[in-house]
Protein backbone atom coordinates (compact mmCIF):
# COMPACT_ATOMS: atom_id res chain seq x y z
CA UNK A 1 0.00 0.00 0.00
CA UNK A 2 1.19 3.11 -0.85
CA UNK A 3 -0.08 5.81 2.00
CA UNK A 4 0.84 8.68 -0.47
CA UNK A 5 -1.78 11.81 -0.09
CA UNK A 6 -3.63 10.14 2.39
CA UNK A 7 -5.51 6.54 2.08
CA UNK A 8 -7.84 5.38 5.12
CA UNK A 9 -7.74 1.19 5.38
CA UNK A 10 -8.08 -1.66 7.92
CA UNK A 11 -6.47 -4.96 7.87
CA UNK A 12 -8.86 -8.06 8.89
CA UNK A 13 -8.48 -11.68 8.91
CA UNK A 14 -11.74 -14.07 8.60
CA UNK A 15 -12.53 -14.97 12.23
CA UNK A 16 -11.84 -18.84 12.06
CA UNK A 17 -7.97 -18.33 10.58
CA UNK A 18 -4.86 -17.27 11.87
CA UNK A 19 -2.51 -14.72 9.88
CA UNK A 20 0.60 -14.49 10.82
CA UNK A 21 1.74 -10.86 9.58
CA UNK A 22 5.15 -8.53 9.27
CA UNK A 23 4.43 -5.09 8.12
CA UNK A 24 6.76 -2.75 7.33
CA UNK A 25 6.68 1.00 6.99
CA UNK A 26 9.02 2.26 3.99
CA UNK A 27 9.69 6.35 4.33
CA UNK A 28 8.90 7.66 0.65
CA UNK A 29 11.48 10.38 -0.32
CA UNK A 30 10.17 13.88 0.45
CA UNK A 31 10.02 14.80 -3.31
CA UNK A 32 7.08 11.52 -3.28
CA UNK A 33 5.52 12.14 0.37
CA UNK A 34 2.06 13.20 -1.40
CA UNK A 35 1.76 10.82 -4.57
CA UNK A 36 -1.47 9.22 -5.04
CA UNK A 37 -2.28 6.35 -3.25
CA UNK A 38 -2.72 2.95 -4.70
CA UNK A 39 -2.65 -0.48 -3.51
CA UNK A 40 -1.35 -3.32 -4.50
CA UNK A 41 -2.48 -7.30 -3.36
CA UNK A 42 0.75 -9.08 -4.55
CA UNK A 43 0.07 -12.78 -3.82
CA UNK A 44 2.70 -15.75 -3.99
CA UNK A 45 1.45 -16.72 -6.76
CA UNK A 46 2.39 -14.19 -9.01
CA UNK A 47 5.73 -13.69 -7.19
CA UNK A 48 8.58 -13.92 -9.65
CA UNK A 49 10.70 -17.13 -8.51
CA UNK A 50 14.63 -17.59 -8.62
CA UNK A 51 15.90 -21.36 -8.56
CA UNK A 52 19.44 -22.55 -8.04
CA UNK A 53 20.39 -26.06 -6.55
CA UNK A 54 18.69 -25.86 -2.88
CA UNK A 55 17.93 -22.82 -3.63
CA UNK A 56 13.98 -20.82 -4.40
CA UNK A 57 14.14 -17.00 -4.10
CA UNK A 58 10.64 -15.23 -4.32
CA UNK A 59 10.95 -12.12 -5.65
CA UNK A 60 8.31 -9.72 -4.41
CA UNK A 61 10.18 -6.16 -5.06
CA UNK A 62 13.04 -5.15 -7.19
CA UNK A 63 15.17 -7.89 -9.49
CA UNK A 64 17.88 -10.33 -8.86
CA UNK A 65 19.55 -12.88 -11.26
CA UNK A 66 17.43 -11.28 -13.55
CA UNK A 67 14.17 -11.84 -12.32
CA UNK A 68 12.00 -8.88 -11.55
CA UNK A 69 9.54 -8.83 -8.59
CA UNK A 70 5.60 -7.68 -8.94
CA UNK A 71 6.05 -4.97 -6.63
CA UNK A 72 5.70 -1.24 -7.98
CA UNK A 73 7.90 1.37 -5.64
CA UNK A 74 8.66 4.94 -5.23
CA UNK A 75 12.01 4.00 -4.42
CA UNK A 76 13.77 0.84 -5.29
CA UNK A 77 13.63 -1.95 -2.59
CA UNK A 78 14.40 -5.30 -3.10
CA UNK A 79 12.47 -7.76 -1.18
CA UNK A 80 12.79 -11.59 -1.32
CA UNK A 81 11.77 -14.46 0.36
CA UNK A 82 14.80 -16.92 0.45
CA UNK A 83 14.07 -21.08 0.94
CA UNK A 84 16.89 -23.00 1.32
CA UNK A 85 17.55 -26.77 1.69
CA UNK A 86 19.70 -28.09 4.61
CA UNK A 87 23.31 -27.80 4.23
CA UNK A 88 23.18 -25.10 1.66
CA UNK A 89 25.52 -22.25 0.56
CA UNK A 90 24.61 -19.42 -0.62
CA UNK A 91 25.65 -15.69 -1.35
CA UNK A 92 22.73 -12.77 -2.07
CA UNK A 93 24.23 -9.91 -4.28
CA UNK A 94 23.00 -6.68 -2.79
CA UNK A 95 23.87 -3.36 -3.80
CA UNK A 96 26.42 -1.99 -1.87
CA UNK A 97 24.79 1.68 -0.96
CA UNK A 98 21.78 -0.57 0.42
CA UNK A 99 20.52 -0.92 4.07
CA UNK A 100 19.39 -4.84 4.34
CA UNK A 101 17.66 -6.81 7.05
CA UNK A 102 17.06 -10.67 7.14
CA UNK A 103 14.32 -11.83 9.48
CA UNK A 104 14.81 -15.92 9.90
CA UNK A 105 10.95 -17.11 9.27
CA UNK A 106 12.12 -20.70 9.78
CA UNK A 107 15.09 -22.66 10.52
CA UNK A 108 18.54 -21.48 12.17
CA UNK A 109 20.80 -20.33 9.27
CA UNK A 110 23.98 -18.41 9.29
CA UNK A 111 23.87 -15.01 7.88
CA UNK A 112 26.77 -13.04 7.07
CA UNK A 113 28.79 -15.11 9.22
CA UNK A 114 26.87 -14.84 11.80
CA UNK A 115 23.79 -17.62 13.32
CA UNK A 116 20.52 -16.40 13.89
CA UNK A 117 17.37 -18.00 15.24
CA UNK A 118 14.07 -18.47 14.29
CA UNK A 119 11.83 -14.84 14.28
CA UNK A 120 15.56 -12.69 14.48
CA UNK A 121 16.43 -9.93 12.46
CA UNK A 122 20.10 -9.54 11.20
CA UNK A 123 21.07 -6.10 10.04
CA UNK A 124 23.74 -5.29 7.32
CA UNK A 125 24.53 -1.56 6.53
CA UNK A 126 25.41 -0.12 3.29
CA UNK A 127 29.22 -1.43 2.82
CA UNK A 128 30.36 1.49 0.61
CA UNK A 129 29.12 3.89 -2.25
CA UNK A 130 29.12 3.12 -5.99
CA UNK A 131 30.58 -0.07 -7.52
CA UNK A 132 28.83 -3.14 -8.46
CA UNK A 133 27.49 -4.99 -5.23
CA UNK A 134 28.29 -7.10 -2.36
CA UNK A 135 27.59 -10.29 -1.39
CA UNK A 136 25.25 -11.27 1.60
CA UNK A 137 27.08 -15.15 2.63
CA UNK A 138 24.04 -17.82 3.95
CA UNK A 139 24.36 -21.16 5.36
CA UNK A 140 22.07 -23.17 6.50
CA UNK A 141 22.60 -26.28 8.88
CA UNK A 142 22.40 -29.76 7.86
CA UNK A 143 19.37 -31.87 9.09
CA UNK A 144 16.46 -32.16 7.85
CA UNK A 145 13.85 -28.51 8.11
CA UNK A 146 14.78 -26.05 5.21
CA UNK A 147 15.13 -22.30 6.20
CA UNK A 148 12.75 -19.39 5.35
CA UNK A 149 14.50 -15.60 5.21
CA UNK A 150 12.67 -12.61 4.42
CA UNK A 151 15.47 -9.96 3.19
CA UNK A 152 14.67 -6.93 2.40
CA UNK A 153 17.27 -3.85 1.34
CA UNK A 154 16.92 -0.67 0.37
CA UNK A 155 19.20 2.39 -0.36
CA UNK A 156 18.38 4.92 2.93
CA UNK A 157 17.02 7.96 2.28
CA UNK A 158 19.11 10.41 4.43
CA UNK A 159 16.07 12.66 4.96
CA UNK A 160 14.30 14.11 8.15
CA UNK A 161 11.49 12.35 8.95
CA UNK A 162 8.50 13.74 10.74
CA UNK A 163 6.19 11.06 12.46
CA UNK A 164 2.67 12.55 14.26
CA UNK A 165 -0.11 10.22 15.50
CA UNK A 166 -0.88 7.77 11.92
CA UNK A 167 0.69 10.39 9.28
CA UNK A 168 4.93 10.72 8.64
CA UNK A 169 6.73 13.51 6.64
CA UNK A 170 9.11 15.63 6.90
CA UNK A 171 8.18 18.52 8.88
CA UNK A 172 5.89 19.64 11.46
CA UNK A 173 4.16 21.94 9.50
CA UNK A 174 3.33 19.23 6.78
CA UNK A 175 2.10 16.83 10.15
CA UNK A 176 -0.44 19.58 10.41
CA UNK A 177 -1.51 20.03 7.52
CA UNK A 178 -1.87 15.97 7.17
CA UNK A 179 -4.48 16.59 10.28
CA UNK A 180 -6.20 19.37 9.08
CA UNK A 181 -6.80 17.16 5.42
CA UNK A 182 -7.90 14.54 7.39
CA UNK A 183 -10.40 16.10 9.32
CA UNK A 184 -11.94 18.07 6.28
CA UNK A 185 -12.45 15.03 4.63
CA UNK A 186 -9.68 14.72 1.95
CA UNK A 187 -8.79 11.32 2.65
CA UNK A 188 -12.16 9.92 1.80
CA UNK A 189 -15.52 9.04 4.04
CA UNK A 190 -14.79 6.74 7.06
CA UNK A 191 -16.68 3.31 6.21
CA UNK A 192 -19.08 2.68 9.42
CA UNK A 193 -17.92 -0.41 8.97
CA UNK A 194 -14.23 -0.18 9.60
CA UNK A 195 -15.55 1.70 12.95
CA UNK A 196 -15.16 0.16 16.73
CA UNK A 197 -18.92 -0.73 18.30
CA UNK A 198 -19.28 1.17 21.15
CA UNK A 199 -21.51 -0.10 24.47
Amino acid sequence: MTAGRGIIHRELAFRNEHAHTLQLWVNLPAADKLVETRYQDLRQTAQAVHNERGVKVQVISGTTEGVKGPALNHHPIIGLILTLDPGTTYSQLLPVDHRAFAFVLDGRPWIGHRLVEKDQIAWSDPVAQGGEGSMLPLRTPDGDQQTRIMLFAGRPLGELVVAGGPFVMNSRDEIEQAFRDFRSGKFGPVPRAARLQTR
